[in-house]
C-alpha cells in the first residue's frame, strides 16, 4: 500500500519566499506575532488564570504601564476595604454628616474698670443722701388754702388724712422741711440741709390735692 503523494512543494515555496518580498513581510510579521504571544503567555508577570480586560485597556496602554498595574496588590484582597483612616485625616462633607461644633473663640477678658475717684464717690454719696432726704418729705398733706389769722399773720389750712392741720410760715415739718411761701394756689416747703430741694403743694377744692416736686 503505497503513500499518498505530498501536495506541499517545499521548494516552490522556497522559491516564492525568494522571488516574493510581499511573502518575505507576511512571513516576518507572522513571527513576530508568535515571539510576542510566547513572550506574553511565558512571561512571570502574567497571570495563570483568566483576566477579563477592563474597557478601555488593553491595546490603547503601553505594556510596561500594564505590567506595572498587574504588580500593584489587590486592595480588596487585603481586608481593609472597609476601613476609615483616623478621624483627623477624614474630611467629612459637612452637607452629610453632622459634623463636631467648632471649638469657642477665645474671648480676652475686659480689663477691670478704674477705681471711682474721690469726686465721683463724694458725688454717689451725695446722691444717695439727697435721696433719702427727699423721701422723708411731708407728701401726706393736702393743701386748702390759707387765712389771716390775729397775731400770728398768714395761716396755711392744710388736711392730713382726715384731720385738719394749720401751719403757719416757718412751721418746721420731719425736722428738715420748713414751711416757706403761704400763696392762695400753693404752699412750699423747703430743705433745711439742701436748699435746692422743695416740695410744692397746690390748693385744690375738690377731695384730692395735687403735690407738685420741685427738686
Amino acid at each position: 500500500m503505497s503513500s499518498a503523494p505530498s501536495n506541499f512543494n517545499f521548494q516552490a515555496m522556497r522559491q516564492e519566499l525568494r522571488s516574493s518580498p510581499k511573502t518575505q513581510v507576511a512571513l516576518a510579521g507572522l513571527l513576530l506575532v508568535l515571539l510576542y504571544a510566547l513572550y506574553t503567555f511565558f512571561s512571570p508577570d502574567t497571570p495563570k488564570g483568566r483576566r477579563t480586560a477592563a474597557p478601555g485597556s488593553g491595546a490603547n496602554l503601553d505594556p510596561r504601564l500594564l505590567q506595572g498595574l498587574r504588580r500593584l496588590p489587590d486592595l480588596a484582597a487585603l481586608g481593609q476595604a472597609g476601613e476609615l483612616p483616623p478621624a483627623a485625616k477624614v474630611q467629612r462633607d459637612l452637607f452629610m454628616f453632622e459634623a463636631p461644633a467648632p471649638p469657642a473663640a477665645k474671648v480676652k477678658p475686659l480689663p477691670p474698670p478704674p477705681p471711682p475717684s474721690p469726686e465721683e464717690l463724694e458725688r454717689l454719696r451725695l446722691a444717695q443722701e439727697k435721696a433719702q432726704e427727699y423721701a422723708g418729705r411731708p407728701q401726706d398733706l393736702r393743701y386748702l388754702g390759707f387765712f389771716k389769722g390775729s397775731p400770728s399773720g398768714t395761716v396755711g389750712a392744710f388736711m392730713k388724712g382726715e384731720e385738719p392741720v394749720t401751719m403757719t410760715s416757718g412751721t418746721l415739718l420731719k425736722e428738715r422741711w420748713k414751711l416757706v411761701a403761704i400763696l392762695d394756689t400753693k404752699a412750699e416747703f423747703q430743705n433745711t440741709k439742701y436748699p435746692d430741694m422743695r416740695l410744692v403743694l397746690e390748693a385744690r377744692e375738690a377731695s384730692g390735692g395735687a403735690t407738685v416736686n420741685q427738686f
